[in-house]
């Protein structure tokens, strides 16, 4: 499913150079402890995408279920400025790329909130809170196939009489 997501950062935001699964990267790769340094580097600005909470699901019935989603975003970006206002600019790129973004199974993406953590040095990160319901088919099992043809037979007795128009069943006579 994180493809679904990937998709739209990867080609409506240029700015944006890495999209990988939300796994608390930024804790681990810039942290001054050399023992919770352990994430792999990437390149800034970067997005990652983390589905944050339990989804509360509904039957639709024969397997299939009905998902609704938070996607959180968290948008990186380095700057050694004492003061970078480019982020904004990424960040709104990132919010117009997936605002009722819409693919196959998914409602279309509702923007709920952003916030900002300015935690880390150098680096601040954005974080987008979007909403989404997913149709879940996978375990979909159709139950109403009809196996043997009917035991009844619809027997016509009726003409139709096509003048023009005008479409009458019987004789013709008026």
């Amino acid at each position: 499913m994180i493809e679904r997501f990937a998709l739209p950062l990867s080609t409506a935001c240029p700015s944006i150079k890495h999209v990988r699964l939300f796994n608390d990267q930024f804790n681990k790769s810039n942290d001054d402890n050399s023992d919770k340094d352990i994430e792999q580097a990437f390149p800034y600005p970067c997005a990652f995408i983390e589905f944050p909470s339990d989804n509360p699901q509904t039957s639709s019935g024969f397997g299939a279920k009905r998902l609704q989603v938070l996607i959180r975003i968290h948008i990186g970006f380095l700057s050694y400025k004492f003061e970078d206002l480019a982020m904004f600019d990424i960040a709104l790129e990132v919010q117009q790329a997936l605002e009722n973004y819409i693919t196959d199974g998914i409602t279309p993406l509702t923007y709920k909130g952003q916030q900002m953590d300015s935690n880390h040095d150098n680096v601040y990160i954005y974080t987008f809170d979007f909403e989404t319901q997913w149709s879940d088919e996978s375990l979909f099992t159709k139950r109403n196939d009809i196996a043997a043809p009917s035991p009844l037979t619809l027997e016509t007795n009726v003409d139709l009489d096509i003048d023009n128009i005008i479409i009458r069943t019987g004789d013709g006579v008026i």
